[in-house]
């Protein structure tokens, strides 16, 4: 069953990005299975899509259309946002329903190539309402962007809300490397 779902979502992904994807896995003791598909040079040359496969194995009462699955887009070539996106899926397994504008802080920075260590939750911005949603035979998926975002930040992205935020200047949804927009002080 698991087997399946991977295999069909892997080749909905493929079909829709029009790219073929190469799978890592993340692996943590006690934590839920989860793959991490990596899209090169997807949506445009120089940036990684990583997406989740696994999340959506979790049960929410909140998810009564479909299921999230989880996915970053940078320009970067640092496979560690994969894992980074894995590692939240698989903490917030069956807590967490990852719905727009959640946010999520992990211990660490999420790549080598960057100090961001929290994200929120979002549309991915190269794709609509109907694209990011997959009809696979055993459920619906909705495919969720993650955004990074510093640490300091975090309590300026949950005053502002998610407009605000997104249009400060210095804001940057695709640089893993974009400086602080917190203010000083």
């Amino acid at each position: 069953m698991e087997h399946n779902f991977e295999q069909a979502w892997l080749l909905a992904l493929e079909e829709r990005f029009g790219v073929q994807a190469k799978i890592g896995q993340v692996a943590l003791a006690n934590l839920p299975r989860m793959l991490i598909y990596y899209f090169q040079d997807f949506p445009a040359q120089g940036m990684l899509t990583a997406v989740t496969a696994g999340l959506s194995n979790a049960n929410h009462p909140n998810w009564v259309n479909g299921k999230p699955e989880l996915s970053f887009t940078l320009h970067t070539t640092d496979t560690g946002w994969g894992s980074a996106a894995a590692y939240i899926a698989q903490s917030f397994f069956n807590d967490s329903s990852f719905h727009y504008q959640a946010s999520f802080k992990i211990d660490q920075p999420m790549s080598k190539d960057s100090a961001m260590n929290a994200c929120f939750v979002y549309r991915p911005q190269f794709m609509n309402e109907e694209q990011i949603k997959f009809e696979l035979p055993d459920r619906t998926i909705f495919l969720a962007g993650l955004f990074p975002m510093y640490d300091e930040e975090v309590p300026m992205y949950e005053s502002k809300g998610i407009q605000e935020f997104w249009n400060t200047p210095g804001f940057d949804p695709y640089n893993p490397r974009r400086a602080s927009i917190a203010p000083k002080g």
